[in-house]
């Protein structure tokens, strides 16, 4: 029993059915196994919370080069190696970042105006995963979802139907090891299909929807009449002042943005150079392997990697690794090129190099002074990416808090690589895989969603003997 998987899950043509999709069914089962296994943890102590999501997280992280390899072999998109470290940060380091933090019951006593601050869950959560990070998603949900009691069903992409459906099992093979009900973790699976997930996300017992993943499904969440935390684009620019470290800039944005093949929204989308110090920034980056393109080869990209229709880079070229983009366009360098680089002068929706870019590629647009780099900044973020994420490199605290203040981003990275930055390696941030973009990018909250986001807190008040 102990390494099966203990939720059966019959297929269409076992229920005696058509193979006309019964969604109501389908998600009342769901639903209704979820709202028992609920019920079941709700009482657990935070001691037997922490060991259960310990086990969790670790049999992901234990798997992650497996589970990476079999993410990039059934998407086509990202990088295995890269892959890996984003798993093991959403098991293992996710479950270390929760450890010790209080989920439910009693979290806060206010003693001066006498108010205690009571957790409690918001039921069953329906989290939407997106192909580009499948597993870290679905782990990062799960573990979050869990330390603040609730159960929840997982909506995973139908292009990474496969490997969604091996660390589900996985998931639940632990929490069948750990005593815990195994329907606190469910995905939909044969029945994954639109129609089902909208339906999910409507049911009266759901409590929540976490919405990551492409703009019609967050669209729809918002549109289930229930409360939905959703995320937006990324199309974070990066705005770089003459006394910024470029040799440093230069290596942290080819390390951010080569990570995963570029596949984290949050990641340099832009490079806003001041003129003065351009010719220095582009050396710096062809030292760390990004090719800087000519206007020549920005044509032959334009044609080779673009969709003529939306002005976005094609499908196929999403998380495809610099050298396979290059070779596309008939662009070579003597070196191994880790980004494209492409210079750009026209900040408008109709240019594919002012939109999110999620490939290792990188537009360069050149300002005459920081006044014009903050309107630049604004003007490509209201584009793509309202509310995201905003980077700066600068050793003038006045110029960042000025571009802190006027830029409408959830996040402020300062010297650092974004998607490290992001993930909480080289920033204090909370390790996160859904990141609110605030009211700006039409979510309800600017956190980078962690568990608190998953609680009903109450509050009760005590008499302070004052007069009224």
């Amino acid at each position: 029993m102990a390494n099966q998987a203990v939720v059966e899950r019959p297929t269409i043509m076992e229920r005696g059915r058509s193979p006309l999709v019964d969604h109501t069914s389908i998600v009342d089962a769901l639903v209704n196994r979820a709202v028992a296994a609920q019920r079941q943890i709700e009482s657990w102590s935070e001691d037997r919370i922490d060991r259960l999501l310990r086990a969790l997280g670790e049999s992901v992280a234990e798997r992650a080069q497996a589970l990476a390899a079999a993410t990039v072999a059934e998407t086509g998109m990202g990088n295995v190696q890269d892959k890996t470290l984003k798993n093991a940060v959403a098991g293992r380091g996710i479950a270390a970042q929760l450890e010790g933090k209080v989920g439910y019951g009693p979290i806060s006593f206010d003693s001066k105006h006498r108010i205690v601050e009571i957790a409690s869950p918001v039921g069953v959560v329906v989290g939407l995963v997106p192909a580009t990070h499948p597993v870290a998603t679905f782990i990062f949900k799960a573990l979050i979802a869990i330390k603040s009691r609730n159960a929840i069903i997982l909506s995973p992409s139908r292009r990474a139907q496969g490997v969604s459906q091996q660390v589900g099992l996985m998931i639940q093979r632990v929490l069948h090891e750990m005593g815990a009900p195994v329907a606190l973790v469910q995905w939909t699976a044969e029945e994954n299909t639109r129609e089902t997930t909208t339906a999910l996300m409507c049911h009266k017992q759901v409590g929540m929807v976490l919405a990551t993943g492409g703009r019609a499904m967050v669209e729809a969440a918002y549109r289930s009449g229930k409360p939905a935390i959703g995320v937006g684009p990324g199309n974070a620019p990066a705005l770089i002042a003459s006394d910024a470290d470029l040799p440093y800039v230069a290596r942290s944005v080819v390390q951010s943005k080569a990570f995963d093949n570029g596949l984290i929204c949050g990641a340099e989308n832009h490079l806003v150079i001041d003129a003065r110090v351009r010719p220095a920034l582009i050396s710096a980056l062809e030292s760390r392997g990004a090719a800087v393109l000519t206007e020549s080869e920005a044509a032959r990209f334009l044609v080779a990697a673009v969709d003529r229709e939306t002005h976005r880079l094609a499908r196929a070229v999403i998380g495809q690794d610099a050298s396979t983009l290059a070779e596309l366009a008939h662009i070579e360098r003597p070196y191994k090129i880790q980004v494209l680089v492409v210079p750009t002068t026209l900040v408008t929706t109709d240019n594919y190099l002012a939109a999110e870019k999620l490939a290792p590629v990188v537009s360069l647009i050149t300002v005459p002074d920081m006044d014009e780099g903050l309107n630049v900044c604004g003007a490509l973020m209201d584009i793509d990416g309202t509310g995201h994420t905003a980077i700066i490199h600068t050793q003038n605290g006045d110029l960042v808090r000025r571009f802190a203040t006027a830029i409408r981003a959830s996040r402020i990275l300062v010297n650092t690589p974004a998607t490290q930055g992001l993930l909480g390696l080289t920033t204090g941030l909370a390790a996160s895989f859904t990141l609110g973009p605030g009211t700006w990018g039409g979510s309800s909250t600017t956190n980078s969603v962690t568990y608190r986001d998953l609680l009903n807190i109450k509050r009760v008040a005590y008499h302070t003997f004052q007069t009224v």
